[in-house]
């Protein structure tokens, strides 16, 4: 008799948590970007967020909230209830960067976050200004360290993934390069179009007009294997294996969200990310879709936590 209650309880709570997960959502969804508007974070949520709002009968709101290198939104996020209906778009930065780089951080990445699904990679393209006598990564690397200290490089700032892309190659290839932080990449891509600056990370996206113009070269891309936006560019890691240089975008919810609508989203937006035009607009922008389980982002979120820690450690980045 015991027993026979036991089934029952647990196929009423299986059909109860299966009634729960259908009705979701039942009104909008909040998607939070730790950034201001027009970035790549809006292409990917505005993207995505419009086939989701189609598929749920409800309004996917995209709500921006920059400040402090986008702890300010993520942190709104881990307060909101664990129900679903606020959700964050985040980035290896508040996961796997911030946590080392901020002394105070306001929220927990493992303890005040569910990973959901990874939407996109934003790829990183190492180039140069056409003066640099360097035309691939093996010519660039001998030339930086027959001349220690005396090429710089620019960045959206200290702890941003453009600088840290770039101690990262420097640990892995053994030279010396300045770092001239600005705040945002906008006068650092200026300076190294002028000449001021000798070469720089970028995103594909962003490179490739200048590419064509020919105001740039292209030397290395940080994907894992070489892509159709940039055509005949080889890979860091075809030099340096295991070396990838990209920010990610992905879906998270305040932890205590039910895995029944963890579940929920993981598989719509899976559906959305191998739509052909949807693969189309991202690609379009640099952003080359993902798509896996909430597991496969966990794993990454690991993988980015542990090497960025090692690259702030070894440049004694100290915290704010």
């Amino acid at each position: 008799m015991i027993r026979s209650r036991s089934v029952v309880a647990v196929l009423l709570f299986l059909v109860s948590a299966l009634a729960f997960a259908q009705a979701y959502p039942n009104k909008p969804v909040r998607v939070v970007i730790p950034y201001a508007a027009s970035g790549s974070g809006d292409v990917v949520a505005r993207t995505v967020g419009a086939k989701l709002a189609e598929a749920w009968g409800q309004q996917v709101l995209i709500d921006n909230r920059p400040g402090a290198g986008g702890n300010i939104g993520t942190e709104y996020v881990a307060k909101q209830p664990a129900d679903g209906y606020t959700l964050l778009l985040g980035s290896d930065i508040q996961m796997g960067i911030n946590p080392h780089i901020f002394r105070k951080l306001p929220y927990d990445p493992e303890k005040d976050f569910l990973p959901i699904a990874p939407l996109t990679n934003n790829e990183f393209m190492l180039f140069v200004h056409p003066s640099v006598p360097a035309n691939n990564l093996a010519e660039l690397v001998a030339l930086l360290k027959a001349n220690p200290g005396k090429y710089s490089y620019g960045s959206a700032g200290v702890g941003s993934t453009h600088h840290l892309s770039m101690e990262l190659l420097k640990l892995a290839a053994g030279f010396d390069a300045v770092h001239v932080p600005y705040k945002g990449f906008g006068q650092a891509m200026a300076d190294t179009m002028s000449g001021q600056l000798q070469m720089s990370f970028a995103t594909i996206a962003l490179i490739t007009p200048l590419l064509k113009a020919g105001k740039v070269r292209p030397i290395a891309i940080g994907a894992a294997q070489r892509v159709d936006a940039a055509p005949g560019v080889p890979t860091i890691a075809e030099t340096y294996p295991g070396l990838e240089a990209n920010a990610s975008w992905n879906y998270f919810a305040p932890a205590g969200t039910p895995r029944e609508i963890v579940m929920k989203i993981n598989a719509d937006a899976n559906r959305i990310l191998a739509m052909p035009e949807v693969r189309e607009r991202l690609t379009s922008q640099g952003l080359f879709p993902v798509g896996g389980t909430p597991e496969k982002l966990a794993s990454r979120m690991k993988a980015d936590y542990e090497k960025w820690g090692k690259v702030v450690r070894a440049i004694d980045l100290k915290p704010e």
